[in-house]
């Protein structure tokens, strides 16, 4: 296949893909856009229907509390003037629109009922809200689920509207119920008390919901504006008895309202049965919504109902389907402008491309003398001079290369000569300090108690002495001695090295409490070596405690996700590291300790042993709060001879 044709089905399959990749990406982001904002719009429309209930409930409770104000209202029932309360009662349950308004007496028997004025004598005492009002709360308002037979002695017709017969619904959880037996409520009631305080009696009413649809239609009219869509409303509002419709604008098939019908089963396990809203798509009666559901509680905060809104999911699909349909297009359309586009580009772009291929393979083969010659002025003729400019500058840094290549062997070199040359002349320093030391110590045995001479040798024999200690310390960080090790525990180098520095912790007043894993496996180190980094440990922990302490030495085995590890550590109180020198206590000739103190090797010494034997070091301070150094060693299987043979060898070589 040819340049111009690879090309041009490279561009056309790209298109393909952007655009195919696009659709599909598009469409799921205006898919989850679409959603979120319908979802965001169901929970606005439910607060605000929310905000409706509530707002009857409290109209219903101001209306009350505006006649429990009347005195003269409260005169009439204290002195049973049936006449005067019985017409008052039938007004404000007319400017109320209630279906219940009754009235009864301090003991909540009912005195009057404004529907049935022969209905009185029986006692209300067990309903919620009077029981509340009797025990000295002001006007209290709730839902109330109501039996039929005791809306039936307020009004028959009541009983008539919650007798509703539950309809069969796909998706409905099974039911054995074929009738509603209780009618929801909106309930208040407010106390009737004389200017003394003196309570004369209750005043109670209430609003019917099951198929009174003024609440749900005044939420489609005002949140949804009675809009359609599909020759259905686009938004529909319903209260809910449990899971069964008692007052909604859902339509049927038929086009009457849904009364009667129910939830679906998810919908009314997660509402009702675990008391959460839902939001989201759902099956309403016979359609697709996306909808919102509220639990409505009754005056014991129990779940007795749900407050839905809901708007067609057809819609949102119509509109994610146009959308998709346009980028289909659009993609279409892309297709066959970029195959034309990419038949013209194709022509220009091989010609010198192949040039640069040829001038590739030239520099591939080391040759950075090769040009491309420029013919044009587009972007083909910026690549070659690009590439001229990129040959030229490989040129350049190769010479380079070759140069640096060139002072960093003869650095390396001579700084492996200067290594040498310091060994050497610490070597050569050492032997003729040590005769220094020799006589000096001579001399210093023939020296009277006391005199000037004593003096001068004593001060030849400690500076002597500490040259000697800084040329053996150089000598020993300098030497890569090869560790000899063996099968060795660990507890037992330890004990060696307490017991060479014991007197000098005595003498500083410095207790040491060991804490030592009896248990621990052996592990294979050159013990003489691990002793020497003991031994480097425990004479700085000393010193960091002058004016005593504790040095606390532990060993244990750890596992971790590297392996098993043997460790041991020493805890001491002294004075601690502050964090600016903790970084630099392993660089070599660094001490904090005075001069004639200290060489500043003994931990690099101790951290190039620790490093040969594979393990790590670490230490863990905070200024006057003490330190503690901790040395890890791998754990591998005993690999030498038996036990016995082992601890014969150790003890000849300690002697």
């Amino acid at each position: 296949m040819s340049l111009r044709a690879r090309i041009t089905l490279s561009m056309l399959t790209m298109v393909a893909i952007s655009g195919g990749v696009s659709a599909i990406i598009g469409a799921q982001l205006l898919w989850r856009s679409l959603s979120q904002e319908a979802e965001n719009r169901v929970q606005q429309d439910l607060n605000a229907a929310g905000e409706f209930y509530q707002h009857r409930l409290a109209a219903m409770a101001a209306i009350l509390r505006y006649t429990a104000l009347s005195d003269r209202f409260i005169q009439a029932v204290d002195q049973r003037e049936t006449a005067y309360v019985t017409q008052r009662l039938d007004g404000v349950r007319r400017s109320g629109a209630l279906d219940v308004l009754d009235v009864t007496d301090p003991q909540g028997t009912v005195l009057y009922r404004s529907q049935n004025p022969e209905g009185s004598g029986d006692s209300l005492a067990d309903d919620p809200l009077v029981a509340a009002v009797l025990k000295g709360e002001d006007v209290t308002s709730g839902t109330l689920l109501v039996p039929i037979a005791a809306l039936a002695k307020e009004d028959p017709r009541l009983a008539e509207r919650a007798g509703i017969h539950l309809l069969p619904t796909p998706m409905a959880e099974p039911t054995a119920s074929a009738e509603l037996a209780d009618g929801m409520m909106l309930c208040a009631a407010a106390p009737l008390r004389e200017a003394d305080g003196r309570l004369v009696g209750v005043i109670r009413s209430g609003i019917l919901l099951n198929q009174n649809h003024d609440l749900v239609d005044q939420v489609q009219n005002t949140v949804f504006r009675n809009e359609q869509y599909g020759g259905k409303p686009l938004g529909t509002a319903t209260i809910f008895q449990h899971d069964v419709r008692i007052s909604t604008n859902v339509l049927q098939a038929s086009g009457a309202r849904a009364t009667g019908t129910r939830a679906s089963a998810e919908v009314n396990n997660q509402v009702l049965g675990q008391g959460r809203p839902w939001l989201g798509r759902a099956w309403v009666v016979n359609d697709w919504y996306v909808a919102a559901y509220a639990p409505i509680h009754d005056v014991a905060r129990r779940p007795v109902g749900m407050l839905y809104v809901g708007v067609q999911q057809q819609k949102f699909d119509d509109v994610a389907l146009r959308t998709l349909v346009t980028f289909v297009v659009v993609t279409a359309v892309g297709l066959v402008a970029a195959g034309l586009v990419a038949w013209k580009l194709g022509d220009s772009i091989s010609r010198p491309v192949r040039e640069l291929a040829r001038a590739s393979e030239t520099i591939a083969r080391g040759d950075f003398s090769e040009i491309v010659p420029v013919r044009s002025s587009d972007e083909i003729s910026a690549l070659a001079h690009t590439f001229n400019a990129m040959a030229a500058s490989l040129r350049e840094r190769d010479e380079l290369l070759k140069e640096r290549t060139r002072q960093q062997l003869t650095r390396s070199e001579r700084l492996a000569a200067v290594g040498r040359l310091a060994a050497g002349v610490a070597h050569e320093i050492n032997n003729p300090l040590t005769g220094v030391l020799t006589f000096s110590h001579m001399l210093l045995r023939d020296a009277t108690a006391g005199s000037q001479q004593r003096e001068d040798v004593e001060a030849i024999i400690e500076a002597t002495t500490r040259c000697r200690d800084i040329i053996r310390g150089l000598l020993n960080f300098s030497r890569q001695n090869e560790p000899q090790k063996r099968l060795s525990n660990l507890n037992d180098v330890l004990h060696d090295a307490l017991a060479l520095t014991r007197n000098q912790a005595s003498l500083n007043r410095v207790s040491i409490v060991e804490e030592l894993d009896a248990a621990l496996p052996p592990l294979i180190v050159d013990p003489y070596q691990i002793q020497e980094v003991a031994v480097n440990v425990i004479l700085n922990a000393i010193d960091a405690m002058p004016d005593g302490g504790t040095l606390t030495v532990r060993s244990r085995s750890v596992s971790r996700s590297d392996g098993r590890w043997i460790e041991f550590q020493m805890a001491d109180t002294g004075h601690g590291i502050t964090p600016e020198i903790l970084d630099r206590i392993f660089d070599p000739f660094f001490t904090t300790k005075p001069p004639g103190k200290g060489t500043g090797l003994g931990l690099a010494i101790s951290y190039g042993i620790v490093t040969e034997h594979g393990g790590d070091i670490s230490v863990s301070s905070e200024a006057g709060h003490g330190a503690a150094l901790t040395v890890r060693l791998p754990a591998e299987p005993p690999a030498a001879g038996p036990p016995e043979q082992t601890a014969a060898s150790t003890a000849a070589r300690k002697e």
